[in-house]
């Protein structure tokens, strides 16, 4: 097995919390078709409700809206809708790095590691959370991989090998950080050392990185000692 020489990190959620922005706009949206749900019920009755695409969870909302409201929806209306009340709720957000990013990030680059993002998120949304969080004063904007830079999106590992060919390292020598399960899975293709990095302190979100194959799980940057968890990591990817 290949030693660990890169950190790839997914961008929303693991980095940048805007999951609030995100999830409150598809309850929004489902609200518009009379589709009344909770953060607490969209974890669990949307499958793609964390992680994404836009596009599969508006495709939830409208099998919900189906199966138990009896109410048939158009999955573009659904769509159009949760990108307005995104795009309306993130002008008002605050968006910075997740505490204690920017000190794992300086860490992981002391250490020798090649740092990338690897992202669903659109180049114009992406854009935006990097400039308004300071983030492209830390990576190299070559090193950044979004959704029009992949053919197929997570849970496919397109993503994660390109992070792997822009920072010039093998796939299978990347540790990748991720909040989503898709994220995971599609790192565990390439054979990449995962941690999950949740959002939200609830069973759910917590059980699928576990069940998708993250091999540790921190809720917070800040419980991460650097040197400890990559020395662990190296150690621990040299043996599979």
């Amino acid at each position: 097995m290949s030693k660990i020489r890169s950190a790839a990190f997914d961008l929303e959620g693991t980095v940048v919390d805007v999951e609030t922005a995100h999830h409150q706009g598809h309850i929004l949206a489902a609200r518009d078709i009379g589709v009344n749900i909770t953060l607490e019920e969209s974890l669990k009755k949307l499958p793609h409700c964390i992680g994404g695409p836009t596009e599969k969870v508006a495709e939830d909302i409208c099998k919900l809206a189906a199966s138990e409201y009896g109410i048939i929806a158009d999955v573009n209306d659904v769509l159009a809708s949760t990108r307005r009340h995104y795009d309306e709720l993130l002008r008002n957000t605050l968006i910075m790095p997740r505490h204690g990013f920017t000190d794992f990030f300086y860490a992981a680059q002391n250490a020798g590691l090649e740092c990338s993002i690897g992202s669903l998120t659109d180049e114009k949304h992406a854009l935006i959370l990097l400039e308004r969080s300071g983030l492209l004063k830390l990576f190299n904007y070559d090193h950044i991989v979004l959704k029009e830079h992949v053919k197929n999106l997570k849970p496919a590992p397109d993503v994660w090998i390109e992070t792997a060919k822009r920072t010039n390292v093998a796939p299978d020598e990347q540790m990748v950080f991720e909040d989503s399960p898709r994220g995971i899975q599609g790192a565990i293709k390439v054979g990449a050392y995962c941690i999950g990095m949740p959002v939200y302190n609830k069973p759910e979100p917590i059980c699928a990185l576990a069940q998708a194959g993250a091999k540790r799980i921190f809720m917070d940057w800040q419980d991460i000692n650097p040197s400890a968890l990559l020395k662990n990591v190296a150690y621990e990817h040299a043996k599979q």
